[in-house]
C-alpha cells in the first residue's frame, strides 16, 4: 500500500513537472528578454555618452577623461573626421544627429522593459528596426572614412560598436515573431490583453518622445555653438594662459645624452594638455609626424618671417573651428613664445565652388569670402581682413555674397571699389586655386589644419606642446 501510495503520488508529480517546465519555460524567456532588453539599453546609454563626447569635440570644446581614454590622439583620427566636411549635414553635427538617435532608441527600450514588454512586442521590433537602419548609415560613414578622409575615429567606431551590440540583443525580435502563427496572432487581436494595449500605446509615445528629443538636441546644439563661438578658449590649443604655459613641468623630457631633435617621451600628462592615461611611454603624436615641405611663398604672414618656428594654417573663413583657432593663437602669440612664432595663412575653403574636389558645399559662400582674402592681400591689408572676418562673421543663415565681403572689406579700411573689382578677377580665382591644390597635395581633408616646421599637428590640443619641443630643438627657452 505505502508502495502504490507513493507511486500514485509521483504521477501527478510528473505531469505538474511537465507543466511546470512549460512553466519555467515561459518564465526563462521572459527573463531571457528582460536581459537582452537591458543590454540594448545599455548600447544606447553608451551611444549616448559617446555622441555627446562628439558633440562637444566637434566644437572644440573640453570633453574630459572619457574622450582621452577612448580616442587617444595617438592612435586615432578623431582630430581629422572631426575637421572633416563629413562632419555635419544641413548645418547640424552628425554627433548630434547620433546623440538624439541613441537618446530616443533609449526611451523605447526602456519603455519596453517598464512595459515588461516580450521582444517579439511592437515596440521592440521597431527598436530593432532602427537599430537596423542606424547600421546601414553606420556602414556607409565607415566607407566614408576609410575613402574619403583617410582617417578613423575611435569614438565614432565605438557607437557603431554600440549600434552592433543593441542590434545583437534584439535580433530576436524579428527572429520570433516570423514564427508567431497568424491563427495565434489573430486571437491576441481579437482580445488584447491589458498589457498588449499599453504596447501598442508605446509606438505612439515613443515618437512624441523622439520629437522632444530631437528638439531638446537641437537647443543644445545652438547653445554649444554659441559657447564655443563666446570667447578666446586657450585650452584649445593646450594652454591656460595667454601670459605663460602650464604652470606644470614639461611635457617632454630628455634622458642624458640624448640629442636634441630626438624623439623623447612623456614625462606624463600635464594638467590641461589632453594627455591620455598610460600615455607617458608613448611617443608623443606630433613627434611622430613626417615633416613635410610646406612652401610659405606668397602666403601671408604674421609675426617674424625669420621665426625658428613656422606655423602654416589651412583654413576656411566661414569655419567655425577656425575662427576659434585664430581668435584663440590671437591670444597665444601674445605670450613668451609670441617673438619666435610666425602664422602663415593658407586658404582652403569647404566649397566645391573653388574646391572642385570636394563632393558638396558644406560652407557655401566659403570661396568667395577666400577670394576676398586674396584681394585684401593684394591691398596690403590681408590681416585686417582676415580679423575683420573673425571678429564679425557673416550671416550663417545664409551665403555671403560680393556685396557683403565688399561691406566686410570697407569695414576694415579696406578699398571696397578695388576689391569689389578683383573679386571677379580671374588671376584672384587662380591664386585661391593654387592653395587648394597645395592643400590636396598635403592630404588636408578639413580644416583648421596646422602644420609646424613641416610637421602636422595630430590634435589642437597638442599645439603648445609641438611649440614648445620646437623652441627646445632650436635651444630657445622660454619662461
Amino acid at each position: 500500500m505505502g508502495g502504490s501510495g507513493a507511486g500514485a503520488a509521483r504521477a501527478p508529480a510528473k505531469t505538474n513537472a511537465g507543466g511546470g517546465r512549460i512553466g519555467v519555460s515561459m518564465a526563462g524567456r521572459a527573463r531571457g528578454d528582460r536581459v537582452r532588453l537591458g543590454a540594448a539599453l545599455v548600447a544606447a546609454g553608451g551611444g549616448v555618452a559617446l555622441s555627446a563626447v562628439l558633440l562637444l569635440r566637434h566644437y572644440g570644446l573640453d570633453t574630459g577623461a572619457l574622450s582621452a581614454a577612448v580616442c587617444d590622439p595617438a592612435n586615432s583620427g578623431c582630430a581629422e573626421v572631426a575637421a572633416s566636411a563629413w562632419s555635419a549635414a544641413a548645418g547640424i553635427p552628425l554627433a548630434a544627429v547620433g546623440l538624439a538617435f541613441f537618446a530616443s532608441l533609449g526611451f523605447l527600450v526602456a519603455l519596453s522593459l517598464f512595459l515588461g514588454a516580450p521582444l517579439d512586442s511592437r515596440p521592440a521590433r521597431l527598436a530593432l528596426r532602427l537599430v537596423a537602419l542606424a547600421l546601414l548609415v553606420d556602414v556607409f560613414l565607415l566607407g566614408v572614412q576609410a575613402f574619403s578622409i583617410g582617417a578613423f575615429c575611435s569614438l565614432c567606431l565605438w557607437t557603431y560598436a554600440a549600434n552592433v551590440v543593441a542590434f545583437g540583443a534584439l535580433l530576436p525580435a524579428g527572429l520570433r515573431s516570423r514564427r508567431v502563427r497568424p491563427a495565434a496572432t489573430g486571437e491576441a487581436d481579437r482580445a488584447p490583453s491589458p498589457g498588449h494595449s499599453w504596447q501598442r500605446r508605446a509606438v505612439p509615445a515613443f515618437w512624441v518622445a523622439a520629437a522632444v528629443v530631437a528638439a531638446a538636441v537641437l537647443w543644445m546644439n545652438g547653445e554649444l555653438r554659441e559657447r564655443a563661438a563666446a570667447a578666446p578658449d586657450l585650452s584649445l590649443l593646450g594652454v591656460r594662459s595667454a601670459v605663460s604655459p602650464p604652470a606644470s613641468a614639461p611635457s617632454v623630457v630628455r634622458s642624458a645624452g640624448t640629442a636634441v631633435g630626438t624623439p623623447v617621451l612623456f614625462a606624463g600628462p600635464a594638467p590641461g594638455r589632453g594627455g591620455a592615461p598610460g600615455s607617458q611611454w608613448r611617443v608623443p603624436p606630433y613627434q611622430q609626424q613626417v615633416v613635410r615641405e610646406v612652401p610659405l611663398d606668397g602666403a601671408p604672414v604674421r609675426g617674424p618671417a625669420d621665426a625658428p618656428v613656422k606655423i602654416v594654417t589651412f583654413s576656411d573663413f566661414l569655419c567655425p573651428s577656425c575662427r576659434r583657432f585664430a581668435l584663440a593663437f590671437e591670444q597665444y602669440a601674445e605670450g613668451p613664445t609670441g617673438p619666435h612664432v610666425s602664422l602663415h595663412y593658407r586658404n582652403y575653403p569647404l566649397d566645391s565652388a573653388c574646391a572642385t574636389h570636394l563632393s558638396r558645399q558644406i560652407h557655401p559662400g566659403a570661396c568667395r569670402v577666400a577670394r576676398g582674402a586674396v584681394c585684401a592681400g593684394r591691398q596690403g591689408k590681408f590681416w585686417e581682413y582676415h580679423d575683420r572676418v573673425y571678429l564679425a562673421p557673416p550671416d550663417p543663415s545664409r551665403e555671403p555674397t560680393n556685396a557683403e565681403v565688399v561691406r566686410i572689406a570697407t569695414g576694415a579700411g579696406l578699398d571696397g571699389e578695388a576689391l569689389g573689382a578683383c573679386l571677379d578677377d580671374p588671376s584672384a580665382e587662380a591664386e585661391l586655386r593654387a592653395d587648394i591644390a597645395e592643400a590636396v597635395r598635403l592630404g588636408v581633408t578639413g580644416t583648421p589644419t596646422i602644420f609646424i616646421n613641416g610637421r602636422r599637428v595630430p590634435a589642437l590640443d597638442q599645439f603648445a606642446d609641438a611649440v614648445l619641443w620646437e623652441l627646445e630643438k632650436a635651444g630657445i627657452e622660454v619662461p
